[in-house]
């Protein structure tokens, strides 16, 4: 019952309801259509198998986003033939009906990020305790020190371990040759802060937020048998994070840094995130 293989499910059940309800139809079918079915399923299987055989993750969003786009069409023709009288197949039609579909979805989601509301007041209101706040990796500056929105989070982390939310902090995100890992340099300012280092676990292996949830889920929630973890990060980021933790049966609560953001930026910054949100519903790509 996760999000995304409840919406994979729902998209496969209508595909096969109406290939049936054609299938069975007693109306006659132009060569045409039968053709541009065949076809048009055959292409889309292929982007996905070449998808699932590529190693490239570049190349694995682009054929899973024509996979996505031509299944999506391919619904849509199923169901507009079903109710025309001639039977025909109008290509353009029901391309523009796919796209305005596919955009009042994705605004949809694009609002579900936008508007999404963190647990920090529930927090601190009940007085909830977690094993550990996870602080998600970001930009580092000069090799050695945290960009603005990284120190945010940081500085997030920090508060809820002074206020004994959590009792330690796993400080993610890897480097690139010649600077200081992202985890690294997160680990430098939280002692300078006064933290014990024995209270801080460092990954620096890891360069997408999917690979972290990972390492948290299989070196430290599952391993120590963890309850709850608190995902810190920024408020646009969230969501995603959350929706990868539930999909990896982890109990999380969310905290969002408090970086300034435009209406400008923000907007931008969702809308790459709900993108990447319906890639990994659909395609576990994070």
């Amino acid at each position: 019952m996760k999000t995304g293989n409840v919406l994979s499910n729902i998209l496969f059940l209508l595909m096969l309801f109406f290939s049936f309800l054609n299938l069975f139809n007693r109306s006659k079918y132009p060569l045409k259509t039968v053709l541009y079915f065949l076809i048009l399923s055959t292409i889309s299987t292929t982007f996905l198998f070449i998808s699932g055989f590529s190693h490239e993750k570049d190349f694995k969003v682009i054929f899973s986003a024509v996979f996505l786009l031509l299944n999506s069409l391919l619904l849509v023709s199923l169901i507009t033939v079903y109710f025309s009288k001639s039977k025909k197949i109008h290509v353009f039609r029901d391309f523009i009906y796919t796209l305005l579909v596919g955009l009042f979805g994705f605004v949809f989601n694009i609002l579900q990020i936008y508007y999404f509301t963190d647990d920090y007041n529930y927090i601190i209101n009940n007085k909830v305790n977690a094993d550990a706040g996870i602080i998600l990796g970001a930009a580092v500056w000069g090799g050695n020190r945290p960009s603005p929105v990284f120190r945010e989070r940081i500085n997030k982390g920090y508060e809820l371990y002074e206020k004994k939310i959590v009792p330690k902090l796993v400080l993610t995100g890897g480097g690139y040759g010649g600077e200081l890992s992202e985890a690294e340099v997160a680990k430098n300012e939280l002692i300078r802060y006064g933290i014990n280092e024995n209270h801080l676990i460092v990954e620096k292996e890891s360069f997408s937020t999917i690979e972290q949830i990972f390492f948290v889920r299989d070196n430290l929630y599952k391993r120590y048998k963890w309850n709850r973890i608190v995902i810190i990060s920024d408020g646009f980021h969230l969501f995603r994070s959350r929706e990868l933790c539930r999909f990896n049966d982890m109990n999380t609560l969310t905290v969002s840094t408090d970086t300034p953001l435009t209406t400008e930026s923000t907007i931008n910054f969702c809308i790459k995130e709900s993108i990447a949100v319906l890639f990994f519903w659909f395609f576990g790509i994070g």
